[in-house]
């Protein structure tokens, strides 16, 4: 009779430690959602986001002139652009949302900025997509998509991009932009 009395309390204990762990891992995760832009602020200003080694020399990547015009064309064409690329090179869609009304006075392949936002306070991964318009003025047209995994390709130089289609969504002041984009991947 005693071995099962000590299986009750060995159980009602481990179910008390169960619920506390809980409790705490709950708490400390509301306090590290509450505390992240302090945190954040704390880990930039001591350096701890930033790489302990130097990056070795960054060698930018630029596509050959010939390459260049025939993505254009192929953009332009409505044909698929990827084939146009030099070895080393991968190329893909990607789709972002915007509420610019000035999406719609871009040209397709027209040529757009991908630009890292690491202190952006919604996601580290932030990337903004900038487009120059025809009077040269230039405008923010959207941010790629979460799980892009772009930021250290565009860090080195190794990415371009162009405006490969856009449409209205269902939202009246909404647009979406099809963005196709050149990665030097080698």
């Amino acid at each position: 009779m005693a071995v099962h009395g000590d299986r009750i309390i060995g159980s009602f204990f481990e179910i008390v430690f169960t619920a506390i762990g809980l409790i705490f891992e709950l708490a400390a995760g509301f306090f590290a959602w509450l505390f992240r832009p302090a945190i954040r602020a704390m880990r930039t200003a001591l350096g701890a986001d930033r790489p302990k080694a130097a990056p070795t020399r960054i060698e930018t990547r630029e596509l050959p002139q010939g390459a260049m015009n025939a993505i254009l064309q192929a953009l332009r064409a409505g044909k698929e652009a990827a084939a146009a690329l030099p070895p080393g090179w991968r190329g893909f869609h990607s789709a972002i949302s915007s509420d610019s009304e000035k999406i719609s006075h871009v040209t397709i392949g027209t040529g757009v900025r991908l630009i890292l936002e690491p202190d952006n306070a919604d996601r580290e991964d932030a990337v903004r997509v900038d487009v120059e318009l025809a009077d040269h003025s230039t405008v923010q047209i959207g941010y790629l998509r979460r799980g892009h995994e772009l930021s250290r390709s565009i860090a080195h130089g190794r990415v371009h991009g162009w405006l490969a289609t856009r449409r209205r969504t269902l939202r009246a002041e909404g647009w979406e932009a099809v963005l196709f984009v050149a990665v030097y991947d080698p």
